[in-house]
């Protein structure tokens, strides 16, 4: 049974704040594999935080081992540019109905 993990990811000291995301090394390593994350389903929900210029995303998966291995295949987490931060299992009480807790 897939469970929602919410997860924190920081841009480290390699990230260049003066370019966007696409001017990054190793932007387009980056953007095929997470967009293949998206595509299995894995990857729910992903966005910026304005204050921080953290990344929240949301996760559907068996476990956080689950999560913490295909994050650290992300070429960026693997080069640097970005980490992982925070994971944390979620109760999902209301939203999507694919999101929802099942008890």
């Amino acid at each position: 049974m897939t469970r929602t993990f919410a997860a924190i990811v920081e841009r480290t000291s390699k990230w260049d704040p003066a370019k966007p995301p696409q001017e990054q090394d190793g932007f387009e390593l980056h953007a095929k594999y997470m967009g293949s994350l998206e595509a299995t389903g894995f990857i729910v929900l992903a966005g910026l935080l304005q204050k921080t210029n953290d990344v929240l995303f949301l996760f559907r998966a068996e476990n956080e081992a689950e999560v913490r291995r295909r994050l650290a295949a992300d070429p960026w987490q693997q080069d640097g540019h970005a980490r992982l931060v925070r994971l944390e299992e979620l109760s999902v009480r209301t939203g999507p109905p694919e999101l929802r807790d099942h008890v």
